[in-house]
C-alpha cells in the first residue's frame, strides 16, 4: 500500500465531505452569516464536486488494495475524513472553505504521485 495513495484518498474524502457541507444551508450559513443560502448553481457545483471526490476515494482504495479489501479501505477512509470534518465544523466552521481547497490540492498532488510511482 502506498502512503501517497492513502493520503490522496483521505484528502479526496475530506474534499468531498467539505463540498457536501458547503451545499447545505446550515453549514453555508455558519460560514457566510445567518440567513445566507448557497445559490442553486453553487449547490449543484458543490454536490457534483462532492460526488466526484468520494468516487475518487473509492477508486483509489480499490486501486491500492484490490476489489476484496479496497471498498472496506475506502469506507474506513471516508469515516476518518468525516470525523475530521465534524471536528472542524464543531470548533472552526469558518475554515471549511480553506480546508476544502487545501485538501483538494493535496488530493490531486498525491494522486498524481501515487499513479506516477505505481
Amino acid at each position: 500500500m502506498s502512503g501517497f495513495g492513502f493520503l490522496s484518498a483521505l484528502a479526496f474524502a475530506c474534499t468531498g465531505w467539505a463540498a457536501f457541507g458547503l451545499a447545505m444551508d446550515r453549514h453555508y450559513a455558519d460560514i457566510h452569516g445567518r440567513g445566507k443560502e448557497p445559490t442553486p448553481g453553487a449547490r449543484k457545483y458543490c454536490r457534483a464536486l462532492g460526488i466526484l471526490a468520494l468516487l475518487a476515494t473509492f477508486a483509489i482504495g480499490v486501486k491500492l488494495a484490490g476489489w476484496s479489501v479496497g471498498p472496506v479501505l475506502s469506507l474506513g477512509t471516508l469515516v476518518a475524513a468525516a470525523l475530521l470534518l465534524v471536528l472542524l465544523l464543531t470548533y472552526q466552521p469558518q475554515h471549511l472553505v480553506w480546508f476544502g481547497r487545501v485538501t483538494g490540492t493535496v488530493a490531486i498532488l498525491f494522486g498524481v504521485l501515487c499513479w506516477a510511482i505505481a
